[in-house]
């Protein structure tokens, strides 16, 4: 028994433990440690000088990633500019193909330009106006060496082919490279009229009309039999009536919504809508023109080629 007392006396007794915090001797000064919280100061100071290195090389790099998309939208431009001037040179190159045919111009319709006017009417003018245009449009300021050199017109008596070669200035040099060169091209024929591909033996191929499934050739687009074949019906019979292939009849996508159930409606045995228009434009389409030669074999129409 008194042992068991003393033993629970000396359980009851409570711990205590004492930290003593060594300090170490470095070049005779008392340091504590701090290593962890050294440690930290390092990490911080070793992140900025990273992002000072590695920040201005992402900004340079996205701006040689955005120099194409401005290239690419002063090349356009150009493009555009060209093809408008182009467009006006073509109209004029009747006077320099009339020049060149050494044709007079009274009774040509164009004898009111004056002789300044016709004597720039040369190549070299001509490439020069275009240069002019194309730098006043576009208002490209990087724009530099500009050429027409490889450009022509009229060379094949029509056609007015403009090729300009230019450079583009990059803001900074990349690799040595300080502007891109560029082409644009705009290729036009004159409008100095043509007399048609349609000509055989000197003689030009007539044009006639026909309808679907037609027996007969008409040389009048509006030919009696063209339109005849025309019925006009009840809405209610539309449901019943077939057409030529035994189809049934849909409503026009023009004017097929504007029936009425107490009106009527337009068919066409070959057709395959129903019209509550007789001048419907989709009935006129129906009509078709061919070359003489193309339906010979029909024959004429006893009405409108007589």
């Amino acid at each position: 028994m008194p042992f068991f007392k003393e033993f629970q006396r000396k359980n009851k007794k409570k711990i205590v433990t004492l930290q003593v915090q060594i300090p170490f001797m470095k070049q005779g000064f008392l340091v504590k440690r701090v290593l962890s919280s050294a440690s930290c100061h390092r990490n911080k100071g070793s992140l900025t000088i990273e992002t000072a290195l590695v920040l201005p090389l992402f900004l340079f790099f996205m701006v040689i990633l955005m120099l194409p998309m401005g290239i690419m939208k002063e090349g356009r431009r150009i493009q555009t500019a060209l093809e408008a001037a182009g467009e006006e040179v073509s109209q004029y190159a009747y006077v320099l193909h009339q020049l060149k045919l050494g044709e007079e111009l009274e009774g040509t319709g164009i004898d009111g330009f004056s002789e300044e006017f016709i004597d720039g009417l040369t190549e070299e003018g001509i490439l020069l106006y275009v240069r002019k245009r194309v730098g006043g449009r576009a208002g490209v300021e990087r724009l530099e060496s500009v050429s027409f050199v490889r450009s022509s017109v009229l060379t094949d008596g029509e056609t007015i082919d403009l090729i300009m070669d230019y450079r583009i200035r990059i803001p900074f040099s990349v690799f040595g490279l300080s502007s891109i060169p560029m082409t644009a091209r705009s290729c036009r024929r004159a409008w100095i009229g043509q007399e048609g591909s349609s000509r055989k033996n000197g003689r030009e191929d007539e044009l006639v009309y026909i309808g679907k499934a037609s027996t007969r050739y008409h040389r009048q687009r509006t030919c009696h039999y063209l339109y005849n074949d025309i019925e006009q019906i009840s809405f209610k019979e539309v449901k019943t009536v077939r057409n030529l292939s035994g189809g049934k009849y849909k409503p026009c996508s023009r004017c097929g919504g504007f029936a009425e159930e107490s009106g009527s409606v337009y068919i066409m045995p070959s057709g395959e809508r129903y019209h509550s228009d007789r001048n419907c434009n989709s009935i006129m389409a129906y009509v078709e023109a061919v070359p003489l030669s193309q339906v010979r074999h029909l024959g004429p129409c006893s009405y409108c080629s007589q």
